[in-house]
């Protein structure tokens, strides 16, 4: 991979997954929109071996951000609302 293919695929990955889903709401269609974000970061796994934790990560903090867990500093070891 060169340095080019690196710094695209931190790009692809920080447009088109991050800043699409990062403000999820458990108000939206969470159901339809969990289905996207599975089914986009699973290729994007396949596309980027190498981003494939950062991506698992992401998806996971945007997860726990729609179940409203930590908005506020210091609040991660909430229950689910």
């Amino acid at each position: 991979m060169t340095d080019k293919e690196a710094q695209n695929s931190f790009n692809d990955v920080w447009l088109n997954l991050w800043n699409k889903y990062k403000d999820l709401s458990s108000k939206d269609d969470y159901a339809k929109i969990w289905e996207a974000l599975h089914e986009e970061s699973t290729n994007m796994k396949k596309k980027y071996p190498l981003m494939e934790e950062a991506i698992s990560r992401m998806t996971s903090e945007i997860i726990e951000r729609a179940r409203g867990r930590g908005r506020i500093s210091g609040d991660y070891h909430r229950p689910p609302t």
